[in-house]
C-alpha cells in the first residue's frame, strides 16, 4: 500500500522549492514586465505566475483537500483569478508573493498529516469532477510544474529573446 501522505509531502515540498527557485532566477527588471514573445514565455508578468499559483492553492486546493476531513465542496467562485484582482496586488514585491506561496504550500504539507489515514483512491465530487484525493493533490504539483516551467523559461531565455527581436528589427 502506498503511503500517500509521505509521498505527497515530498512532492509538494520539492515542487514548491523548485517553483520559488525558478521565480528568483528572473532578473528583477522583468518581474512586472510582459514577456517579449508570448509564443515562448506566455502573456503574464513573472510575478503574476507566483501570485496565481499561491491564490489557486489558497482558494481551491486547501479547501478541496479539507473535503476529505468533512468540509463541504469549495466554491470555485472564491478564486479571484482576474486581471482586476492581480492589479490590486501587483505592487507587492516578489518576496511577498513568494512568502504567500510558501505559507499556503506549508499549510498543505501540514494538512497531509491529518489526511494520512484517508482513502486516497475513493472518489468524491470535487471541483474537477468525481475524483479521488490522490488526483486533487497530484493536480496541485502538476500546476506547480506548469507555472514553474514558464518561470524557468523566462529566467533562462528572456534576455536572449529580447536580443533576437532587436536584431530582427535592426
Amino acid at each position: 500500500m502506498t503511503d500517500w501522505a509521505s509521498w505527497f509531502r515530498h512532492q509538494l515540498r520539492a515542487s514548491g522549492e523548485g517553483f520559488l527557485w525558478a521565480a528568483r532566477q528572473i532578473a528583477p527588471r522583468y518581474l512586472l514586465a510582459f514577456p517579449p514573445d508570448p509564443r515562448y514565455l506566455g502573456t503574464w508578468e513573472p510575478a503574476r505566475h507566483v501570485w496565481h499559483v499561491a491564490e489557486y492553492e489558497r482558494c481551491l486546493v486547501l479547501p478541496s483537500m479539507r473535503q476529505w476531513l468533512g468540509e463541504p465542496l469549495p466554491d470555485d467562485a472564491s478564486w479571484p483569478d482576474t486581471d482586476e484582482a492581480w492589479a490590486a496586488v501587483r505592487h507587492r514585491s516578489l518576496e511577498e508573493h513568494c512568502a504567500a506561496f510558501q505559507g499556503v504550500r506549508e499549510a498543505q504539507i501540514a494538512l497531509l498529516d491529518q489526511l494520512a489515514d484517508a482513502d486516497w483512491q475513493a472518489p468524491r465530487e470535487t471541483l474537477w469532477g468525481h475524483k479521488p484525493l490522490a488526483m486533487v493533490v497530484t493536480k496541485t504539483f502538476q500546476h506547480t510544474y506548469e507555472h514553474g516551467d514558464t518561470l524557468l523559461r523566462m529566467g533562462l531565455w528572456w534576455e536572449h529573446i529580447e536580443q533576437e527581436i532587436a536584431a530582427a528589427q535592426a
